[in-house]
């Protein structure tokens, strides 16, 4: 029998995702405190400092997060929901499965900083009208066959289940008969 590697079902996703929208959003509201952002009123006269809270919520998401991501490939919410993101190999396994072996590799450095930090925090851009499509598409990509989303794809990535594997059996060439 060989195994495969279980995709991460879409409501272990969804559950670590809020988990970590919920932690995530606490860590950024200290984050926008204790830099004063938005505490005066002529800090909300432009629309600056929507971006000055995207970057405190990317802050925020990589002080929670990023050791954990680049180590085991895992976020708080993943962690407790039993996933774990691994590296889409050519072949189409996580990075590292090879003859059996289960090792999990996180994400690269490069890859957390530049794509996924970015697209957490505009699963609440939402509210934005003209920007609703992207965190929309993002995790609509999710209902497709393969269970990744627009971050994992741009990543090279997938979520898996951790510490389970499907196993399906090998044909057995039949014995040959000496001639």
């Amino acid at each position: 029998m060989t195994e495969e590697p279980v995709l991460a079902g879409r409501s272990r996703r969804l559950a670590a995702t809020m988990i970590d929208a919920i932690l995530v959003s606490l860590v950024t509201l200290v984050l926008v405190a204790a830099t004063g952002v938005v505490e005066h009123a002529e800090d909300y006269r432009d629309n600056a400092w929507m971006f000055h809270v995207l970057l405190l919520a990317i802050a925020g998401y990589l002080l929670l997060n990023g050791y954990g991501l680049w180590r085991s490939g895992q976020t708080i919410g993943k962690q407790l929901c039993g996933i774990y993101i691994a590296r889409v190999h050519l072949a189409g396994l996580p990075r590292g499965e090879s003859s059996g072996s289960r090792e999990r590799t996180g994400a690269p450095f490069w890859n957390l900083i530049l794509i996924r930090a970015w697209f957490f925090p505009l699963l609440f851009v939402v509210v934005i009208p003209w920007l609703a499509w992207i965190p929309l598409l993002d995790q609509g990509l999710i209902f497709t066959r393969k269970r990744r989303c627009l971050h994992d794809v741009l990543a090279g990535t997938v979520v898996l289940r951790l510490n389970h594997v499907a196993t399906t059996p090998q044909v057995q060439n039949p014995p040959q008969e000496a001639p």
